[in-house]
């Protein structure tokens, strides 16, 4: 074993410390609400899921029937991004104990926190020991990634199948067995499925370690092209189908693709701070700086990860400057960047004076960081309470009744007043969504848009007053045409089939 560790015993009691305490603060305060973190994409899963759960229902059911019709008829009519794999487990867990939202934090979690096992013995190839346990404690333990792999939403099960099959692809490199080539395959194809901006880290960090063992040796290699066939397939099949024969990824690529923030200096500036604000500026450095310090093959897998992460960002450039959890592959790629610096450090502090009671000191220190973090956390969840939430909503729900469809200006595009309240809703823009649309060079007449919008709704429903001001002129429109159903507070209803006689 290495200074830091001394004996396996002392490894192994660390590393079940660490994954206990992964665990812990992960289910703490379980039961919340999925409005912590990104609330508009958690809820977007967990109207799939219901409607799913409530296709499955029989007729004779405890459910009502209209609830039942709303259910499916919403997720129907939701926008198909990615397969429903997170929604769908769920789902199926759903029939078994029941509708509880929680649920998905616990898989989410539980991908999470077991994807560690491969990433420290990835980090461990990488570094040693010493370092991959280092490393393990920033992907467990960073208090961004605690709270971002709770959520409702792909992303866990996709960055834990980043790292299994990433671990995997480099155990072929080693092994160059047709076992570990169909296992690297295989994992790759899954996490490109669950979510396929997967493709960027592990399609570099393959192309890499390829260049590493030779172009034209790897051309010849029938174990590459196993692989490589095995990590599209999936994924091919799916984009086939849903773009050519069923047609409903017809909208999956509007507005990815802004290559027009490239020249522009904010765009950087704006994609640092959100490293900054998830991973920390100074870990990132150092992680960067572990590329020069890792082991040969080790330093062509991390250059591959963090190009594929930069090759990602320039794609993605709108949503790697405005969504938080487009930074969330970040994470175990700056966790391995971390392991061969820090086992440099120990071979270092090992060249020192000092024995046990350096080993003793470090320890504490390590231990008192991650509990200082954990701690952080514990307090950001208990801070926090949505409980109440529910409430609020099903109650205008009901004042609206549930005969017909509502425009709404509410919180994370109507999708709170369509889980709790049973509402069809269509969500009129924002500031954002129109400077989104500008930024696609798409020309649009708001007051003829908002016209066509409110054609058949019912109702509009505002209850975000601040939003609806920004856009004096529809509220200017919608005061002088439509009168006011009701009013209370936090919310203002305006009845969309009654327009004042002009």
């Amino acid at each position: 074993m290495t200074w830091f560790f001394g004996r396996y015993k002392s490894l192994l009691f660390a590393l079940t410390l660490a994954f206990a305490l992964a665990v812990g603060i992960r289910f703490y305060d379980l039961t919340d609400l999925p409005l912590d973190f990104a609330a508009t994409r958690q809820l977007f899963s967990a109207l799939k899921a219901r409607g799913m759960y409530y296709a499955m229902l029989p007729t004779d059911s405890e459910i009502p029937a209209w609830q039942r019709e709303m259910a499916v008829r919403q997720w129907k009519s939701m926008q198909e991004i990615e397969p429903t794999v997170i929604e769908s487990l769920t789902a199926f867990t759903y029939r078994v104990v029941g509708e509880h939202l929680w649920i998905a934090r616990v898989y989410s979690s539980l991908f999470w926190v077991l994807a560690g096992i491969f990433l420290f013995l990835l980090a461990q190839e990488l570094a040693g020991p010493s370092g991959a346990f280092i490393s393990l404690l920033f992907y467990l333990l960073l208090p961004y990634g605690i709270i971002s792999s709770r959520a409702f939403q792909p992303d866990s099960l996709m960055v834990a199948l980043i790292v299994a099959g990433i671990w995997a692809t480099f155990r072929w490199t080693n092994a160059r067995t047709w076992k570990w080539a169909l296992a690297a395959g295989i994992l790759n194809g899954l996490a490109i499925f669950v979510k396929n901006v997967a493709v960027f880290p592990l399609a570099f960090a393959a192309i890499a370690l390829v260049l590493e063992f030779g172009l034209v040796k790897s051309l010849k290699d029938k174990q590459i092209w196993a692989l490589a066939g095995l990590s599209i397939l999936p994924t091919a099949i799916y984009s086939i189908y849903g773009l050519l024969i069923a047609g409903f990824l017809g909208q999956q690529f509007a507005f990815r693709f802004f290559p027009q923030l490239w020249p522009d200096p904010a765009f950087y500036l704006r994609w640092k701070g959100q490293i900054e604000s998830v991973i920390g500026f100074g870990a990132f450095a150092v992680a960067m700086a572990g590329v020069f310090v890792a082991k040969r093959r080790g330093m062509a897998l991390l250059t591959g990860l963090f190009a594929g992460y930069f090759v990602f960002g320039m794609t993605f450039a709108y949503h790697i400057i405005s969504h938080d959890y487009y930074q969330m592959m970040l994470i175990p790629i700056v966790a391995l960047g971390l392991a061969p610096v820090a086992e440099t450090l120990f071979e270092t502090a090992n060249r020192l004076r000092g024995g046990w009671f350096a080993r003793i000191s470090l320890a504490a220190l390590i231990t008192l960081v991650a509990f200082i973090q954990i701690w952080n956390v514990r307090v950001e969840l208990a801070r926090n309470d949505w409980r109440q939430e529910p409430e609020f909503w099903s109650a205008l729900g009901e004042k609206l009744g549930h005969d017909g469809p509502v425009l709404t200006v509410a919180q994370d595009y109507g999708y709170r007043l369509a889980y709790w309240g049973w509402q069809e809703v269509d969500s009129w823009y924002d500031s954002g969504d129109l400077t989104l649309r500008a930024l696609d060079g798409r020309q649009i007449d708001v007051m003829q848009r908002f016209q066509e919008q409110a054609q058949g709704k019912h109702f509009l429903v505002v209850t975000q007053s601040a939003k609806f001001e920004e856009q004096a002129e529809i509220k200017e429109f919608v005061e002088k045409t439509y009168p006011v159903f009701d009013e209370g507070s936090g919310y203002i209803v305006y009845d969309l089939q009654h327009p004042f006689i002009r």
